[in-house]
């Protein structure tokens, strides 16, 4: 054991410099238009379609995971985490100059396409240079960072919003990116260089895998809105993404190297993990990106204190995320976090949805920082049960899947919440309250600038909608718990549970 963790020791010196800043643009990235969303509407025009700019960006990075751990397997993973961020880099200088709403929509998709290989390989890349058990303590480290980077994510936006205007938190990142890339030339390649022969990358796969989740997230952000549940253009869309589907499923069981590696789905340690960091990214995304919407319309918070009020989350995530992962590495045990975690954030959210009306703002917070302490329980644990299961051959594919559900999850959970509160706002000619459009246009969300008639409609029906959609998160929690509870422990003695198939390599550069 104290071999075991003189080679973490060694890893952490020479990898974790080296991905930090790639992952803390990652995770914050997804988070840190939350503040800023008021403010870009009013910029640019437009609230009913506003939840895409974060959509594009998580669709897209849902994407992208995947092909990069395809890629890094056969590629090697430092060479492939330079160029998503030279990827990411050059989008976020995009976002930064566009000048209408559906401009910023695809540069943020362009800025996934990078940011989803930023976490696949910064996580793939801690299990190569980690022995398995110690994983848990790694994971713990990842978790933190990741998580005080996502909740982090708000604030920053707000500061920069506030004080620079809303197109700063995409400037922020180019010089982050050159930082990010220099640290990344420094990770040491495990073994020599070598260039697989037979290596075909998977274009009818990734085409296939595309076409079925862009047409299922945007069936799940249309519906109630944009389209009717019965009507015709949201049923093509659910069958379009159904047919998609089974027929990537069809064609993935038969090509040798898979950019969906669906032979991973026949084991239970990783289907089932994977299905818990689905739920647990919905809830945290779902959280995250529109409680600082609620404080500003619902409770008349600025736009620099919404962003604050979501310190309870980053702290105890960040504390509770490290203790965790020390306690995996010291006990071995993986069952029990996620499911209690996952429990917890669900009795948190019903409170929430009980108080959320009557409450004070500092009652709220508290039971949000109930919330993160539950969700700091799910990712070391899944993180070290997905790698160990697949064995230290395919850990590019592997972690690809947790990253895959991660951010499926992220546009799931973003997309519903965006989809209840526009529904239950209720429906004017835009599909939105006059009130809620006239506060948005006074100034990114300014609710004093309405009368007071109308201020009050606008904090009761927001109040309503915050209740059922705290109600919605909750179970979502809850089925996370229920599936957490079957995931089966590792064993520590046999490190590689999957065997590896042909074409499937360490790493290479």
């Amino acid at each position: 054991m104290s071999a075991d963790r003189e080679a973490t020791r060694q890893a952490f010196r020479r990898v974790f410099p080296g991905i930090m800043v790639a992952m803390f643009l990652a995770a914050a990235d997804q988070t840190i238009l939350a503040s800023a969303l008021p403010t870009i509407a009013s910029s640019l025009h437009g609230f009913a379609d506003l939840s895409w700019v974060v959509i594009a960006y998580l669709l897209a990075a849902t994407i992208a995971a995947p092909l990069y751990g395809h890629l890094s397997d056969h590629f090697g993973r430092r060479r492939m985490l330079m160029t998503a961020l030279a990827l990411f880099t050059l989008a976020s200088a995009a976002c930064a100059f566009a000048p209408t709403l559906p401009a910023l929509i695809v540069a943020r998709a362009l800025q996934g396409l990078g940011g989803g290989g930023l976490m696949t390989l910064a996580q793939a890349l801690i299990g190569e240079h980690v022995p398995p058990r110690e994983r848990g303590r790694f994971a713990g480290y990842f978790a933190v960072l990741f998580t005080l980077s996502s909740t982090a994510g708000p604030i920053l936006g707000a500061y920069l919003t506030e004080h620079f205007g809303w197109r700063a938190v995409f400037t922020i990142n180019l010089p982050l990116g050159v930082v990010a890339w220099l640290l990344a030339m420094r990770i040491p390649v495990m073994h020599a260089a070598r260039r697989p022969k037979s290596f075909r990358l998977d274009f009818v796969g990734a085409i296939l895998f595309a076409v079925a989740t862009a047409a299922l997230l945007y069936a799940l952000s249309s519906a109630g809105h944009r389209y009717g549940w019965g009507d015709w253009q949201l049923l093509a869309l659910v069958a379009v993404a159904g047919f998609g589907y089974v027929a990537l499923w069809s064609w993935e069981t038969r090509v040798e190297h898979p950019v969906i590696p669906v032979r991973f789905l026949r084991y239970p340690a990783i289907i089932r993990s994977d299905v818990v960091v689905f739920c647990f990214a919905a809830t945290l995304f779902g959280t995250v990106l529109y409680l600082p919407l609620y404080l500003q319309l619902g409770r008349g918070v600025g736009i620099g204190t919404s962003g604050l009020l979501l310190l309870p989350i980053t702290l105890t995530m960040a504390l509770v995320s490290s203790l965790v992962g020390r306690l995996i590495a010291h006990t071995g045990n993986t069952t029990l976090f996620p499911q209690a975690g996952l429990a917890l954030a669900s009795v948190a959210f019903l409170l929430l949805a009980a108080s959320v009306v009557s409450a004070p703002t500092w009652t709220v917070m508290t039971l949000t920082g109930f919330v993160g302490m539950g969700l700091s329980m799910v990712m070391p644990p899944t993180q070290v049960v997905v790698q160990h299961a697949a064995g230290r051959d395919a850990l590019g594919a592997a972690t690809a899947t947790i990253a895959f559900s991660r951010s499926v999850g992220g546009a799931v959970g973003t997309a519903i919440v965006g989809t209840l509160l526009v529904a239950l706002l209720g429906a004017s000619g835009t599909g939105l309250p006059v009130s809620i459009d006239r506060a948005i246009e006074a100034g990114g969300g300014n609710r004093e600038a309405l009368s007071q008639a109308d201020r009050e409609a606008l904090v009761s029906r927001l109040d309503g909608s915050y209740r059922v959609i705290f109600l919605v998160l909750a179970g979502i929690a809850a089925a996370g718990a229920a599936v957490a509870r079957t995931v089966p422990q590792p064993d520590w003695d046999a490190e590689d549970a999957v065997p590896a198939t042909a074409g499937q390599g360490g790493e290479r550069t």
